[in-house]
């Protein structure tokens, strides 16, 4: 055991965003401060944000994020979420849109549609939904274009 806690064991090497968030650093090329919905906390409303949330609690409402969002293990959210990555290893009732990636880990459980130009489900995550894959674009694909009522035909030529 180190210093103030620390396992020597473990330094230097990079937590995945399911294991820990960021820490807060005072400069200001620091990445943005993390946000921590605990175990024992259950929050209702909008949440909206630039830094990183991490759920490991209960979240219903919305939730939008210009970062990154983990729902941990553990972690429930009724809510549509919008992020930039979200990465999902508990459970999730409603639709969930990735400016870059969405990741269900074996441990998740989604209900709802998701839309990302990227999507990793990992084999054991149970999903019940549609996938829309964008392509890269970040806003809601256009309404589409109404059909003509009777279809063009070519003129015929002489017989």
């Amino acid at each position: 055991m180190g210093l103030f806690g620390r396992d020597e064991r473990s330094e230097g090497r990079k937590p995945s965003p399911a294991e820990a968030p960021q820490r807060h650093r005072s400069d200001a090329n620091a990445p943005a401060v993390a946000t921590l919905i605990s175990k024992s906390s259950h929050i209702e409303g909008v949440i909206r944000g630039t830094g990183e949330v991490r759920i490991e609690g209960v979240v219903t409402g919305t939730i939008d994020c210009s970062a990154t969002v983990v729902v941990a293990e553990g972690g429930r959210v009724d809510a549509e979420v919008r992020a930039e990555t979200v990465t999902i290893a508990g459970a999730v009732k409603g639709n969930v849109v990735a400016g870059q990636k969405i990741e269900l880990t074996p441990t998740a459980k989604v209900e709802g549609d998701i839309t990302s130009p990227r999507i990793l489900i990992r084999e054991g995550a149970v999903f019940e939904g549609q996938i829309n894959m964008t392509g890269g674009k970040k806003h809601a694909p256009a309404a589409p274009t109404k059909k003509a009522d009777k279809p063009a035909t070519p003129p015929v030529e002489g017989d």
